[in-house]
């Protein structure tokens, strides 16, 4: 047996005690990861905002330098003008957000409620005319309008329970915008001067880990720094342009509720490959209660929308996807919503996409 068989064989044995080990510690583990996490929860959330905000500031940077300052490598000036104008333009966004579309969307909420007893008889009529037409059983659709009404209650108890949970993190209210804030802070330091935290850890890291981990270690963060940034930049933008372009194409269409199915796309868009047929559905559901024409119209127009939107805009707007082919897709969604129910389908992709990448490269190289 040679030296290269029985270094493979070694390591088989090491990754697969190791593997062992985490599965049967595993409540441990994740119960020592959660405490982490709370400890450097205001740095965490501080990074994350700095992850989400770092793409349109780099394009503000660089229109900067190339239009104004004339200048091709980044300055003190150009950088701190992109991060001010990026978290300018963020609050604005989340400004209108809180006074225009917040309060539109209320409206449309509450006059749904108000309407939902004529509507659940529409959708009866027409069943009663199908099933009549088809020489089929009659369906009773009496208890469909209770069956919405306590959708959305348990949807507003889960919203409330969930920012009970978040603000609870902390030690109340007044500690959790602290906390929010200082985030803030920490995401402005981040975008600031990121270069130089980034070269402070290579060189921690190339110092006190051999070169071969750390190179391996350092192409593990380049897949899935990439991987994540593509996702979460892809993935956002899409879900905007389909929600935006959604409550426009209604409004010119004149759709009941355009604001309110718009933003139900868009939120479900967020979901990969599903997300947009999922809000799809149920605004078709909505819409057949108030008349079945526009019901029909409007699958026409989010199909030729979600068309449009996925083979030219989304390309040039975006750029490049991820690459997993469809199957996996699926698949990252339907275990990761098995394992961890809603965040599990927002993070099964990149993960996915990240170890296909990393089991694909490898095999490429082992191949040559």
């Amino acid at each position: 047996m040679d030296d290269r068989m029985k270094r493979n064989i070694f390591s088989a044995i090491t990754y697969s005690a190791l593997l062992v080990l985490i599965v049967i510690n595993f409540n441990p583990i994740t119960q020592g990861l959660g405490k982490l996490i709370a400890v450097f929860n205001t740095f965490f959330v501080g990074i994350a905002i700095a992850f989400i905000l770092n793409k349109p500031c780099m394009y503000i940077e660089k229109v900067l330098n190339k239009k104004l300052l004339k200048r091709r490598s980044s300055s003190p000036l150009s950088r701190g003008t992109a991060v001010i104008a990026t978290y300018l333009m963020f609050f604005l966004i989340l400004i209108l957000i809180v006074s225009i579309v917040i309060p539109q969307l209320t409206n449309s909420v509450q006059l749904l409620l108000n309407n939902i007893g004529a509507y659940t008889n529409n959708l009866q009529i027409l069943v009663n005319n199908a099933t009549g037409f088809l020489h089929l059983e009659k369906i009773d659709l009496s208890s469909i309008g209770d069956l919405i009404f306590g959708y959305i209650k348990k949807f507003g108890s889960s919203v409330t329970s969930v920012l009970l949970q978040i603000i609870s993190i902390t030690t109340g209210i007044f500690s959790f915008f602290v906390n929010l804030l200082i985030s803030f802070i920490f995401s402005i330091y981040i975008l600031f001067g990121k270069e130089k935290l980034l070269g402070q850890c290579r060189q921690v890291f190339s110092t006190y880990l051999p070169q071969n981990i750390y190179r391996k270690c350092y192409y593990l963060y380049d897949v899935v720094v990439d991987t994540f940034n593509k996702y979460v930049i892809g993935q956002l933008l899409g879900a905007l342009l389909i929600g935006v372009l959604c409550t426009i194409g209604m409004l010119i269409f004149r759709f009941d509720y355009p604001l309110l199915i718009g933003v139900l796309v868009g939120i479900t868009a967020i979901v990969p490959v599903v997300g947009a047929y999922i809000g799809g559905f149920i605004a078709f559901i909505l819409l057949l209660m108030i008349s079945p024409i526009k019901a029909f119209w409007f699958v026409i127009f989010l199909l030729i929308l979600l068309q449009f939107v996925g083979s030219v805009v989304y390309p040039k707007v975006v750029g490049s996807s991820l690459g997993l082919p469809s199957i996996w897709i699926l698949l990252s969604i339907t275990v990761g919503a098995n394992l961890a129910g809603p965040m599990g389908i927002l993070f099964g992709l990149p993960i996915a996409t990240v170890i296909y990448i990393l089991i694909r490269n490898d095999i490429r190289n082992r191949t040559k």
